[in-house]
């Protein structure tokens, strides 16, 4: 059976996590990608219990990537260069990340756990190209000693017994001691790249003074000189010279035997180590993820997380809208309040303490104590409340009401409405209001009004919107539900206040459907129209006047878990 509970939730998590590490995110289409500056994800609707781990991971190294990394880096022809400086740099940033995001360490060991599991992450072989092995040497030892990923550890040990049975005794120490600099001697990846430059520099000097040892390195680098072919190759190394099947070399008696058969030639194997291919390699770890993530349907759809944007303050328009709203928010949390202490206060209860209950003295003759009367409070609401206010060109169109009276545009109404509710929330214990308008100034963005955890006072210069701009509301409930998936707060509403006409009705419906298998309540309020073809749980006000009596049922089940 489908995982619906993580298909259905994938795009918010996915949102909430980028949001949370600050970058882009974008669900759709069939593959997994980065440009630099976002991260795009399959539109996942499968049941792999695996692929919600390898989503969270790539998310958390490419953000790394977007916040740490140097993309104008230029790397030459030497693709074991760029390689070496990619897996160290991968161990910087994650390193990096860590410190800032300390779930994420767990987050990507829990990858590369899995990917061990699956045999994307395995030990060098000794019939591998030499570069492999450096390579691999490197990106396992680092990962697992800096980033604790300990699971590596067997292949780390497994690749370093193959590293003895190529490189000189003296290159592997001096590696080891180079290694030893990361993460700390490291601030850039510029930083990585040098400290790559100078590992093939060592390993240049130690083959040229110290011949690689083994015949295997022989017929590795024989294959590869001046271009030989296939059988010039198999009859120089054909091990009638060397006393032996190079085929079946002990990489353990390399160690043992320093004075092995050398190949004719060593500058030939540090040719071919700076002249190895992509194909000589194994391929990148997070390159093999993207892979993994992969679906096999084309889904054409694409959602852009937006970008929260800061509006222009104006602190006088600001301090006017709240004096305007100043009483009838007072008045909306008295009710609330109201509400609220009535339903948190239970009956009361027979207790062994409390008030004596004259009715129940004889209980004391049958041994029952509880003869008492003791009233028992419930919690006062833990929820998280996101009010996501529509500022659409449409919204400042002049209308009339559904009761065929003059309203006005709809955004003064729509903004008294929102900071009224908000001031009014915030004054409850156990509750935590935020605030997101949309459109921002610029395309695929939104103004972040009021963030989870700040006073509304404090933002009131934000509050100076005007109508302007379409109707991406799947977007920006997108962005509500992501930030409400930060909060820590078990109940989760977001309360959407529009004209109810958004730039595309079936996806909005859609993820209106996503918050709500992801345990996120929604509310619509419209103004002047009704909006229940989008929300199951809606309400119509003309006026910030009607607000409050609308809003004493509605919280009901905004509040209380009834």
């Amino acid at each position: 059976m489908k995982n619906k509970t993580l298909q259905n939730a994938f795009p918010i998590v996915a949102a909430a996590i980028g949001n949370r590490l600050g970058i882009k995110v974008s669900v759709g289409g069939n593959q997994a990608f980065t440009d630099g500056k976002r991260i795009q994800l399959p539109a996942y609707d499968g049941d792999d219990p695996d692929y919600q781990d390898f989503a969270w991971g790539l998310l958390a190294h490419e953000a790394a990537h977007i916040r740490y990394s140097d993309f104008s880096l230029h790397f030459g022809g030497s693709v074991l260069r760029r390689r070496l400086c990619g897996a160290i740099e991968d161990v910087r940033i994650e390193h990096e990340l860590a410190k800032d995001f300390p779930g994420t360490r767990l987050t990507l060991r829990t990858v590369v756990d899995k990917m061990i599991a699956n045999g994307s992450f395995i030990a060098a072989s000794i019939d591998d190209h030499p570069a492999n092995i450096l390579y691999g040497y490197v990106l396992k030892s680092l990962r697992a000693r800096v980033l604790g990923q300990v699971s590596l550890n067997p292949l780390v040990e497994l690749t370093e017994v193959v590293l003895n049975a190529y490189f000189p005794k003296g290159a592997i120490i001096r590696l080891k001691g180079l290694l030893s600099e990361v993460p700390d001697g490291l601030d850039s990846e510029g930083d990585c790249l040098a400290l790559a430059d100078r590992i093939l520099a060592m390993i240049k000097v130690e083959c040229t003074q110290h011949p690689p040892r083994g015949q295997q390195a022989n017929s590795s680098v024989l294959a590869n000189d001046n271009g030989a072919d296939n059988d010039n190759s198999s009859e120089a190394t054909d091990g009638s010279e060397q006393g032996g099947d190079a085929g079946e070399l002990d990489p353990s008696e390399s160690l043992e035997n320093p004075e092995d058969e050398h190949i004719p030639n060593q500058h030939a194997f540090i040719q071919a180590l700076m002249e190895a291919t992509e194909s000589d390699l194994a391929a990148d770890v997070f390159d093999t993820l993207k892979s993994e993530l992969a679906l096999e349907t084309n889904n054409a759809s694409e959602v852009l997380m937006p970008i929260a944007l800061d509006p222009m303050h104006h602190d006088v328009a600001g301090l006017t809208l709240l004096q305007k709203v100043q009483a009838e928010s007072g008045k909306i949390r008295a009710a609330l309040q109201g509400l609220v202490q009535s339903q948190t206060l239970n009956r009361s209860r027979q207790s062994s303490r409390g008030r004596l209950n004259g009715q129940r003295l004889y209980r004391l003759g049958q041994g029952d104590p509880k003869v008492f009367l003791r009233r028992m409070l419930k919690a006062w609401p833990n929820t998280a409340i996101h009010l996501l206010l529509d500022k659409s060109d449409s919204m400042g169109f002049q209308v009339a009401s559904t009761q065929g009276h003059a309203m006005g545009s709809r955004l003064p109404v729509a903004l008294e409405s929102t900071v009224a509710l908000a001031l009014a929330l915030e004054g409850l214990p156990g509750v935590n209001p935020g605030i997101t308008a949309f459109p921002g100034n610029q395309a695929g963005s939104v103004f972040r009004l009021l963030e989870h955890g700040q006073r509304v006072r404090q933002r009131a210069g934000a509050f100076a919107l005007w109508a302007d701009g379409s109707t991406p509301m799947t977007e920006a409930i997108w962005f509500a539900a992501a930030a409400l998936m930060q909060c820590r707060e078990p109940r989760k509403v977001l309360i959407v206040v529009t004209d109810g006409q958004p730039d595309d009705t079936v996806s909005t419906l859609e993820i209106i459907q996503r918050c709500r298998d992801s345990g996120i309540e929604t509310v619509g309020i419209g103004l002047g129209i009704e909006v229940s073809h989008l929300f199951p749980v809606a309400i119509v006000i003309n006026e910030l006047q009607e607000l409050r009596t609308q809003l004493f049922e509605l919280s009901k089940s905004l509040l209380l878990a009834v």
